[in-house]
């Protein structure tokens, strides 16, 4: 079990899944931040609550989805959106503003409209924007677009790239900091190995590096080189073990505020292995080891 690491711990390159539940982004002209407006009033930054929270991304489109997303236990969950689920369900919301097509699909002024419903006090920044097949953003367009997610007037965090310990995360980070833009925690992703320790070293280099807390809003067991006529080499053993020792790690971190678990369909050859649910909807082992936890 995870209890103490260098404070110059290296950390490998962090290997990102490829979401299927996020909108493509856009390519028409952005919306520009607007001038000359009065500063958006900021709501007071919540109390933290001690250890770290867990939680789970979801798309709640198809029924079946509330009752897996209410199954697990969880303190919160996102939907890789800006718009608070209909369904109202249980678990805390935090809104995510993608991409750039969010923005020019109004997405803060939705989540400012939606609080009295969502209650929503943290926000999300944008998904993957280093990887092609996700938000695709350059640094500079990110930091051109930050302002308008600073006024939604919710806690924030930065963006989740691919790579967390990348250089777009860096540059982003350095730019925001020059230009006094406000991120108040960091987002990451990983997809590795089954190596709790490995995780939990590039959770405390990603704290160090930037001295802020830490949200890990995806992370699973994933095996790069799987396919379907060889599926993922390591085993539920292998992974389960990982999901308790990590998230047992990650609750001994006082810096890390929240996790998420991220699933796919229980066939991936890549990921099955990680899947919270089977085929037909109900817990896996995996999903019914994370909702204990």
């Amino acid at each position: 079990m995870f209890l103490a690491l260098p404070l110059a711990a290296a950390a490998g390159a962090l290997s990102a899944c490829t979401s299927t539940d996020a909108p493509p982004p856009s390519i028409t002209t952005l919306r520009p931040v607007p001038t000359g407006s009065p500063t958006p009033s900021i709501r007071p930054i919540p109390s933290i609550p001690p250890g770290a929270r867990k939680g789970f991304g979801i798309s709640l489109s198809r029924r079946i989805a509330l009752e897996q997303l209410n199954s697990l236990d969880l303190s919160w969950f996102y939907n890789w959106g800006e718009r608070y689920p209909a369904a109202r369900p249980g678990p805390e919301f935090v809104p995510m503003v993608w991409g750039s097509g969010s923005l020019r699909r109004n997405a803060v002024e939705r989540i400012q409209s939606e609080i009295q419903y969502s209650r929503a006090t943290q926000l999300l920044g944008f998904n993957e924007p280093d990887h092609r097949a996700q938000a695709n953003m350059s640094v500079d367009q990110a930091i051109d677009l930050w302002p308008q997610l600073e006024a939604a007037g919710l806690r924030l965090g930065s963006p989740a790239p691919v790579q967390a310990l990348g250089d777009w995360l860096k540059e982003f980070m350095d730019k925001a900091a020059a230009k006094d833009l406000r991120v108040d925690f960091v987002a990451m992703h990983s997809y590795t190995p089954p190596n709790p320790d490995s995780l939990l070293k590039a959770v405390q280099s990603l704290h160090e590096r930037y001295d802020k807390p830490v949200w890990i809003t995806e992370f699973a067991v994933a095996d790069w080189q799987a396919k379907a006529s060889s599926p993922s080499r390591f085993s539920e053993s292998e992974i389960l073990t990982f999901m308790e020792e990590t998230v047992a790690g990650l609750r001994e971190m006082p810096f890390v505020e929240r996790f998420a678990w991220k699933t796919r369909a229980h066939d991936d050859p890549i990921m099955g292995k990680s899947a919270l649910f089977m085929k037909d909807g109900s817990l896996s082992p995996t999903g019914e080891l994370y909702k204990s936890l």
